[in-house]
């Protein structure tokens, strides 16, 4: 007979008979399973990321396919695991909870890659040198990816080892090869930008005033060639941007190959050689900057003398070295008086006109050719009284100045030297009675003011603001004049000037009867000559000529000031 319901109805459940009509399909987990569920995708979320950091540490051995198949194989091993657990777990669920799964598997992973990211230790500073003259080597990178990465960086490592015995300017070379991470494969590049951006953060980490890198390449018959290549830093050299930032050099043939230690020694001797010359050259310059003209053009002749006698060419153009030996023989010339002077710049008028006009130094040398124009026309007595100038000679000078100035071809700094320069004239043809004062001094100042911050142009701001003063005081504007004057204090570095423009400022003042402010200039100005005689740039004689002088304006001043009141 049928089951009868309590109603005497028989029982039309479609349920079979041992599930009641209240029991629903067993499509969710209980709470342990749910649990043990996102305890897995947990695990999973965190293991991946673990084994990509693993992997990233691997990175610096691993070339970049071995890599890249890891990554792929660490994130494909998580997607088949939660697709395992899904299909498992929630088959029969609709597709909108299977994607719900998937997308929160996904935030567990990229919230544990995150987390690990923010934890992660980061990696070991590089080691900084702490010397003036410190030389880091890079590496080499190869072109078409033939060379073996490890061969290289033992090339690298050798050369630095080498190079640190045989560079008497670097105060330590060290080997970076394996350690810094720059695009050196760049350097076949037109545009350079990422690699200029990197290493000049490696420049500033590792304290190093040149960098050396370069390219290796292979032709199909195993030859290989490196192309070398040197980073200098800006700040290092303003006065020569030609050579800052890298510079590929020409090309060495390491013809032996890598297994040779004959030909390896070759490249290291070549390569020490360029960089040696490369050391040697900012090592002058900096000497001349420094105030020791005499050594810099000794340093720079030798330069000029070991390029002509190797007859290979290095990183330092020629013409550049003949430009800067002018510049310091100029810088000579400047402490000398009668047939000295002029001879020292009669040999700097020569090295200017030994550079052709297609060399990429020449608007260079036409900015300095006319500065030397200028002292040759100031004459023995090197001042611009009336009546001891050549007004033609600088009548001459000032045009080209105003061309150079106006040059589109020239560098932004070339424009405002050959600005400031063409105040420099101008302010003597004033001087002497030659022309009216027509602005140009005034507006010269102001040009470099709005240069502020382009490298390399402190030292000429200071030079404009110096002759705006002497303008100025010219005028009989004294307040206009302390006001240049301070200026120019505030940009120049050089101790002699400085001892110049403080006396200035003392003269002024006192003449103002500023007589506070005119002690103080005169102990500043005592002070900055007693440094450089210190240094070798002046002598006692001098130093004792300025305190008798200082005394005498005192005293004047004070009696002045007190019977004017």
């Amino acid at each position: 007979m049928p089951d009868r319901s309590p109603g005497g109805a028989p029982d039309q459940s479609p349920h079979p008979p041992d599930q009641s009509p209240d029991a629903a399909p067993d499509r969710s987990p209980d709470g342990g399973h749910r649990a043990g569920l996102w305890s897995l995708l947990g695990l999973f979320a965190a293991c991946v990321p673990c084994a990509l950091l693993v992997v990233e540490k691997l990175g610096s051995s691993l070339p970049p396919v071995p890599l890249v198949l890891a990554v792929l194989a660490a994130l494909a091993g998580y997607v088949l695991a939660v697709r395992a657990v899904v299909g498992e777990r929630f088959g029969q669920y609709p597709r909108r909870s299977r994607i719900l799964v998937w997308l929160a598997a996904a935030v567990l992973f990229l919230g544990s890659v995150a987390v690990l990211l923010v934890f992660r230790p980061p990696p070991p500073p590089l080691t900084r040198m702490s010397g003036a003259r410190d030389v880091a080597v890079v590496g080499f990178a190869a072109e078409g990816g033939r060379q073996d990465k490890q061969v290289l960086d033992d090339v690298a490592a050798t050369f630095a080892h080498d190079m640190a015995a045989r560079v008497p300017t670097a105060t330590a070379v060290r080997s970076y090869a394996g350690e810094a991470k720059l695009p050196l494969a760049q350097l076949a590049d037109t545009h350079r930008g990422a690699l200029e951006r990197k290493t000049a953060r490696f420049a500033d980490e590792t304290n190093a005033e040149v960098i050396v890198g370069g390219l290796v390449s292979e032709d199909q018959a195993g030859q290989t060639t490196l192309r070398p290549a040197v980073y200098v830093r800006a700040d290092q050299i303003p006065d020569s941007p030609e050579i800052t930032g890298w510079v590929l050099g020409a090309p060495v043939l390491v013809a032996g190959g890598w297994q040779s230690a004959r030909a390896r020694a070759q490249l290291t001797g070549e390569l020490t050689r360029r960089i040696g010359a490369l050391a040697q050259f900012v090592d002058a310059l900096d000497t001349w900057r420094n105030g020791s003209p005499k050594e810099a053009a000794r340093t720079l002749a030798g330069l000029f003398d070991a390029e002509r006698k190797d007859g290979t060419s290095g990183f330092v153009p020629p013409d550049l070295v003949r430009l800067f030996h002018g510049h310091a023989l100029e810088a000579q010339a400047l402490d000398e008086t009668g047939p000295g002077r002029e001879k020292l710049l009669a040999a700097a008028r020569a090295d200017y006109l030994a550079i052709g006009p297609d060399s990429p130094a020449s608007r260079r040398a036409a900015l300095s050719l006319q500065l030397n124009t200028y002292r040759q026309a100031l004459g023995p007595a090197s001042g611009c009284k009336p009546g001891t100038v050549r007004a033609t000679d600088l009548a001459q000078a000032s045009k080209a100045l105003r061309d150079l100035a106006a040059d589109p071809g020239i560098t932004e700094l070339g424009r405002i030297k050959a600005t400031v320069n063409l105040a420099q004239v101008e302010q003597c043809r004033i001087t002497a009675g030659l022309v009216k004062d027509d602005g140009t001094v005034e507006r010269a100042a102001a040009t470099v003011r709005a240069a502020q911050g382009l490298t390399g142009s402190a030292d000429l701001r200071a030079l404009a603001e110096s002759i705006a003063a002497t303008n100025a005081a010219g005028r009989g504007d004294l307040a206009g004049a302390v006001d240049h004057i301070r200026d120019a204090i505030a940009h120049g570095r050089d101790p002699v000037q400085r001892s110049v423009w403080h006396g200035l400022l003392a003269s002024w003042s006192l003449e103002r009867c500023d007589l506070a402010t005119g002690r103080k200039a005169w102990q500043d100005a005592l002070a900055q000559l007693a440094a450089a005689e210190h240094a070798g740039r002046a002598d006692s004689a001098r130093l004792r000529q300025y305190e008798q002088i200082s005394a005498t304006e005192l005293r004047r001043a004070e009696e002045r000031c007190a019977t004017s009141r």
